[in-house]
């Protein structure tokens, strides 16, 4: 199915799926079924998608038109956050500042002084577009610059904390993804409860379980209004074993998870421990058995992910 949707064969994904649901009725997976579901959704979005630009798709396989490259960029980026492929194609596109800031990204920099200039740039290009297109560039500027902040002087952070704080985020998705310590299999959390805030007040919250494998990765997902909101905070209210924690938390805003990355604070974590400190929720590691945050023995504790400040390693 990977490989059909690779390919942009939306039908085969769909039937691929289809058969998949019919062995899934089978074994009476609920939860299976629901997620083989969730993803027929996904592809028909998608299809629906593509028939827009398909046209330019057809033209670009054809004469390498640059308009059209910009058009087929921009499905890959926005509608299936294939940033690879995008950025590919952003860089024979009919825009000289596109191309540029698409080829550093491609890159890939790691000094913090080289992610801050493109994070700079996607910000520059983003001012050129408006809807989704514009958001999409503002989310990509503020990864980049998510990456370098922490290692960049006071001074340079000022102006670039302030153009952060005027991305609009709205949560489109969130996954609580819990965890399992490895051979020990005595922690993680059974409920917890997930609130969005906006400067400091709850504009949602939501009370659920999440699945605990003892050798796996698991995870609860939630689907919250279209809200705006620049922090969110997780209360862990029930534990199992000897103790709560978490392995990640991941916001996504359209398909972009805007959590990742950002600064991280929590009521206390295990014996004051860096490996087990808060920032491990947001670093992209979600397997549950590594880079997961801990509570001390027997005890109930939040995590807070900022989305805007810099809240230093504590």
């Amino acid at each position: 199915m990977t490989q059909a949707l690779q390919q942009n064969n939306f039908d085969q994904a769909l039937k691929l799926l289809a058969d998949l649901r019919k062995d899934a009725l089978k074994t009476r997976n609920r939860q299976l079924q629901a997620e083989i579901i969730t993803s027929m959704k996904e592809v028909n979005r998608l299809k629906r998608e593509f028939i827009k630009v398909k046209k330019d798709y057809e033209t670009f396989l054809k004469s390498k038109d640059p308009e059209a490259a910009r058009v087929i960029s921009n499905f890959y980026c926005l509608e299936k956050c294939d940033w690879n492929s995008g950025l590919q194609l952003l860089t024979k596109s009919d825009s000289p500042e596109l191309r540029k800031t698409a080829a550093a990204d491609l890159k890939r920099p790691s000094s913090p002084e080289n992610q801050a200039r493109l994070a700079d740039a996607w910000w520059q290009v983003a001012e050129a577009e408006k809807g989704k297109v514009r958001k999409a560039y503002l989310l990509r500027g503020r990864y980049w610059y998510l990456l370098a902040r922490p290692s960049l002087p006071a001074v340079e952070r000022v102006d670039r904390d302030k153009k952060l704080a005027l991305i609009p985020l709205e949560a489109d998705k969130i996954v609580i993804w819990n965890q399992h310590n490895a051979q020990y299999l005595d922690r993680g959390t059974e409920a917890c409860v997930v609130t969005l805030l906006l400067q400091g007040k709850p504009v949602w919250r939501k009370a659920t379980r999440i699945p605990w494998d003892q050798d796996a990765p698991a995870c609860q997902t939630l689907n919250p209004p279209a809200v705006r909101f620049d922090q969110i905070r997780v209360d862990v209210t029930q534990y199992r074993g000897n103790g709560g924690g978490l392995g990640e938390i991941e916001v996504f805003d359209n398909k972009i998870n805007v959590a990742s990355n950002c600064s991280v604070v929590a009521s206390e974590y295990w014996e004051d421990n860096p490996k087990h400190h808060p920032t491990n929720l947001t670093n992209g590691d979600n397997s549950g058995a590594t880079g997961y945050w801990l509570l001390n023995n027997r005890k109930n504790g939040w995590a807070l992910v900022d989305l805007v400040n810099y809240l230093p390693f504590q």
